[in-house]
């Protein structure tokens, strides 16, 4: 028996390697094979040194988010960071994000890493309700704390991205509960599905946002949000060979987005990068990495 299964797994470790190898970038299956190492990177991440205070904003189990406060010895920065986990809508939690916000409370930023309500069980219109409770809820904690004047930098990784350009661009959903839009002062998107229209017809895209002839379609598509001028310093990160999330949508977003925004939007694509190359700007070094810190430094950090 064990003869059998030391062969069995010698095979699926050549067979893993052969299409490691062999495989090009931008298709689903190179993205998934290079999955175990980036994943390696969050479970064995250096310890964080931040303070964490879990805080739920509903009733639902995955209603809640993660405060993430610097340690005491780092000046805050006037902003606040709303980082929104990926996994297709389906996966992903807060705290898998933790490495992430162990690179940004270094910085002297407060993190906020939300959790949403998911699919197959939850569409768009649920999340949009999750998404205006997240602003609502992390104002009146930052009223609590003395934090009040502090405004929001918005962003995330994958459909974390979706989330948040979602969160930041439907002026309506942000009025209707007195939010004013300029309070979102930064907006960042990496490896993101912002024009729904472009990608592939895929089971968990119609779980998030139905039929593509049906208004909710339209409505989950931060595409479709442009139609207005804003102002709004945005940096949107996207490599040319993403297996996940068609390259072309994000080029066709961030044209539209600097017709209509009167602040700077910069579209940094990563040539020959895959959807991990660009989730891994936390530990890796890079243009990805080089081009997020950067524009941090540039329009939100004030020097301690």
């Amino acid at each position: 028996m064990l003869p059998t299964i030391l062969f069995m797994l010698l095979g699926f470790a050549l067979l893993y390697s052969l299409l490691w190898l062999v495989l090009p970038k931008g298709n689903l299956l190179h993205e998934l094979l290079h999955l175990p190492p980036f994943w390696f990177h969050i479970l064995f991440s250096p310890k964080r040194d931040f303070q964490e205070e879990r805080i739920a904003y509903g009733d639902h189990s995955r209603q809640y988010l993660l405060l993430c406060i610097p340690p005491e010895d780092i000046p805050l920065q006037p902003s606040v960071i709303f980082y929104f986990h990926g996994g297709g809508w389906q996966f992903g939690a807060p705290e898998q994000f933790r490495p992430h916000a162990q690179q940004l409370t270094q910085l002297g930023f407060i993190v906020l890493l939300p959790s949403y309500r998911r699919i197959p069980f939850y569409d768009y219109q649920f999340m949009r309700v999750d998404l205006t409770h997240i602003l609502q809820k992390t104002r009146e904690v930052l009223e609590r704390r003395g934090l009040s004047e502090k405004k929001a930098i918005l962003g995330g990784m994958s459909a974390g991205g979706n989330m948040a350009a979602l969160a930041a661009l439907n002026f309506e959903e942000l009025n209707k509960v007195g939010i004013a839009p300029d309070w979102i002062e930064g907006l960042f998107l990496f490896g993101a599905p912002l024009h729904l229209e472009k990608m592939a017809n895929t089971l968990p895209l119609r779980n998030f946002a139905g039929p593509r002839d049906q208004p909710m379609f339209r409505q989950a598509s931060p595409y479709h949000y442009l139609d207005k001028q804003i102002n709004i310093p945005t940096l949107i990160i996207h490599g040319t060979k993403d297996g996940m999330v068609a390259f072309e949508g994000a080029r066709e977003f961030a044209g539209r987005m600097k017709a209509v925004n009167s602040a700077e939007t910069r579209f940094v694509n990563l040539p020959d990068g895959s959807h991990l190359d660009v989730a891994s700007w936390f530990f890796r070094d890079g243009k990805a990495r080089k081009a997020f810190l950067e524009w941090l430094e540039r329009h939100f950090t004030v020097a301690g």
